[in-house]
């Protein structure tokens, strides 16, 4: 069987910092091209445009209207061979709040909540308020993510104290994080077991991107060969990657489909190097896309013709747990949605009578769906 040769690239790296102001969206893209083809186009290419110092780089193209003339042209040229990943990082932060604060209470029948798509309105509902600069969101946030960082409990003691002041109070959100803050105050312990456990990089987006692009090439069934422009984040962490080597089974997510098609979480890899773009052809193609990616997939800006038609080029690219805000997850007029803000006072309120969280959480759940069919809230 052939080997899938594939190259990798990433733009927007901000290591654990998921709140930089400036690189908000995080992309890694990937192409599958022949290693004598990428060489033989990026130097006619380099040629033919008078491109300097040899390498091919978006970060400079992308300054002028030439450049992103050539970076279309490219975009255009390979849109068959390739996938992207990408995130904005905000609510990709909001989104890993959840992972760490709320699932490791309800581990035990988390699938249960990723079903019913709470971990969704747990995001969004963060999310929303950090972008509308809710300050007691805002500084909620930023301290989540030193925890991350730093793993010190005194974090969580900061996270905790946010409800005691008074500062707050007016904040839109304060009665809804309120509940939050208690619920991390009396499961404090858990948490904390939860986070020492995690290794470095945790909330870097590189390995999360990585493997969701491995997974999706996987389908093909081919061993993959990857050359991905060194990496810190990948570099301490490729035993990440060993249960894949030499993987042959494929096997779907029970939890997660892609608009009802069953989500591949193994692959067969065969080797993951670390290296130069400057001497891998196909890894600065790769940088065009990754770049591209993230400077027009930004959220909340205004879309010029550049934007608009890389955009049409790469989002049919974006292969699954790709990460972006979803509103509608956090409209209260879908009766799903209701269900999960029902589940969430559930969950606050067996918290504070410090009952068994998940105790009959199936019933509860089947009996609230069914009330809420016959009377919604809206």
């Amino acid at each position: 069987m052939n080997d899938l040769v594939l190259y990798f690239d990433e733009s927007g790296f901000t290591g654990e910092n998921l709140l930089h102001e400036e690189q908000t969206t995080f992309s890694y893209s990937s192409i599958n091209i022949d290693p004598v083809e990428a060489e033989s186009f990026v130097k006619e290419t380099i040629e033919k445009h008078k491109i300097q110092n040899g390498e091919l780089k978006a970060v400079k193209l992308i300054r002028r209207e030439r450049g992103k003339r050539l970076i279309i042209d490219i975009l255009e040229q390979f849109q068959d061979k390739i996938k992207i990943s990408v995130h904005d990082k905000k609510f990709a932060l909001s989104a890993k709040f959840f992972e760490y604060i709320f699932e490791p209470v309800i581990a035990q029948k988390s699938s249960i909540f990723y079903q019913l798509n709470f971990h969704k309105y747990i995001a969004n509902s963060i999310y929303v308020s950090y972008i509308s600069n809710d300050k007691l969101v805002v500084d909620m946030i930023n301290i989540f993510e030193k925890l991350m960082r730093e793993k010190s409990s005194n974090y969580l003691d900061e996270l905790i104290l946010l409800s005691t002041k008074e500062e707050y109070n007016n904040s839109k959100s304060y009665n809804y994080i309120k509940k939050i803050l208690s619920f991390i105050k009396i499961h404090k312990e858990v948490i904390y077991q939860e986070v020492l456990e995690l290794p470095s990089w945790t909330v870097d987006l590189s390995i999360t991107s990585l493997n969701a692009l491995f997974s999706s090439w996987g389908e093909l069934k081919q061993p993959i060969v990857a050359y991905c422009d060194k990496s810190k984040p990948i570099d301490e962490q490729k035993e990440i990657f060993d249960g894949m080597m030499g993987r042959t089974d494929i096997i779907y997510s029970p939890f997660f489909t892609d608009n009802h098609k069953p989500i591949p979480i193994t692959y067969n890899l065969k080797e993951i190097n670390l290296v130069d773009s400057k001497e891998y052809h196909g890894v600065q193609i790769a940088d065009i896309i990754a770049t591209a990616s993230s400077y027009s997939l930004k959220l909340y800006q205004q879309e010029d013709e550049f934007i608009k038609r890389v955009r049409s080029i790469l989002l049919p690219k974006l292969v699954y747990g790709s990460v972006f805000p979803d509103f509608d997850e956090i409209n209260l007029e879908r009766l799903d949605v209701q269900l999960n803000a029902i589940i969430f006072e559930e969950l606050f309120a067996r918290s504070e009578e410090q009952t068994h969280i998940l105790k009959n959480i199936e019933s509860y759940i089947l009996h609230t769906k069914n009330s809420l069919l016959l009377n919604p809230v809206y």
